[in-house]
């Protein structure tokens, strides 16, 4: 799993991969750009961007759980945009993770499934 607490992490994913400008976009938003006076990203306290490799599935998620897959995350809510499901999942008031799952063939049918279920119209 790819993570995504700053600007210099974009140096993590080639600029030629589809999954680059979305995840630019929400660097930029999510953690540069946020409009309150006063307040600083932390990422341990704020969350932080997620892009999900093949070998991410079915395992436990150790960047952020002790005993948690994707298959087990409570989201709150999953979109659908530039050939990738994108998961939200808020751990307290504050602290939020996205994560992102490009729309390959490696994604299984179980995790393809409950995204599907959770697809905001």
């Amino acid at each position: 799993m790819l993570t995504f607490k700053s600007i210099d992490d974009l140096s993590k994913l080639n600029s030629d991969d589809s999954s680059y400008s979305l995840i630019e976009d929400l660097v930029y938003r999510l953690c540069v750009d946020i409009p309150k006076e006063n307040f600083k990203y932390d990422p341990s306290a704020d969350g932080w961007i997620n892009l999900v490799q093949p070998n991410d599935i079915g395992r436990v998620i150790t960047e952020i759980w002790d005993d948690w897959t994707l298959l087990d995350v409570q989201w709150e809510g999953v979109m659908y945009k530039e050939g990738h499901y994108i998961g939200i999942f808020l751990a307290d008031n504050e602290k939020g993770f996205v994560f992102i799952f490009p729309d390959e063939d490696w994604l299984t049918n179980d995790q393809r499934e409950i995204l599907e279920e959770l697809l905001d119209p």
